[in-house]
């Protein structure tokens, strides 16, 4: 079963075999795709970038890998962090990709001026969370950093898991 937190190195030069180099220099394309969607979303509506936060990528990766079994993009316990998750059909999928579909569904969806979503009627009667949340969380203001963790479920399809510090969708107020 793989998992994959996303560290941002590389190995050459110190020792690493050619496998280990090589997946270390994928994880770190994995990385700077999924900063460059987050932070041209951000920088689309003048907020400042994020950083990547490896301590936070374990924390992503092991609540990933706590979802194994289910595969189901529920919510973590830990609310000390903003969370994004997402369940792809099969292993292979590109995490950058989904990134950039959680911006691209909201911001089609959300209205700045109103501070509404079109759409989140209707998610929360089926009980699902509004369409805008994963693309308000990643442009809210003060959040400064986010780590993402991958892994395949039991079931084949792939979980990812991105959590934000500090964490933003809270109160009434708008992201940016």
């Amino acid at each position: 079963m793989a998992s994959q937190c996303f560290a941002a190195t590389t190995g050459a030069g110190n020792g690493v075999s050619g496998a280990d180099a090589g997946r270390r220099a994928r994880a770190a394309q994995t990385v700077a795709g999924i900063l460059a969607v987050h932070n041209e979303a951000r920088r689309a509506v003048g907020v400042a970038p994020l950083a990547w936060s490896a301590g936070i990528a374990r924390y992503a990766k092991g609540y990933a890998a706590s979802r194994r079994g289910d595969c189901a993009p529920r919510r973590s316990p830990l609310f000390n962090f903003g969370e994004n998750a997402f369940v792809g059909k099969g292993r292979r999928w590109n995490a950058a990709a989904l990134a950039a579909a959680w911006v691209d569904e909201g911001r089609r969806r959300y209205d700045y001026g109103s501070n509404t979503c079109d759409g989140a009627a209707a998610a929360a009667s089926s009980g699902s969370s509004s369409p805008c949340t994963r693309y308000t969380q990643v442009v809210w203001r003060n959040t400064t950093q986010v780590g993402c963790g991958r892994i395949v479920c039991d079931s084949g399809d792939s979980l990812l898991v991105c959590d934000y510090f500090p964490p933003g969708n809270y109160g009434t107020g708008r992201p940016y």
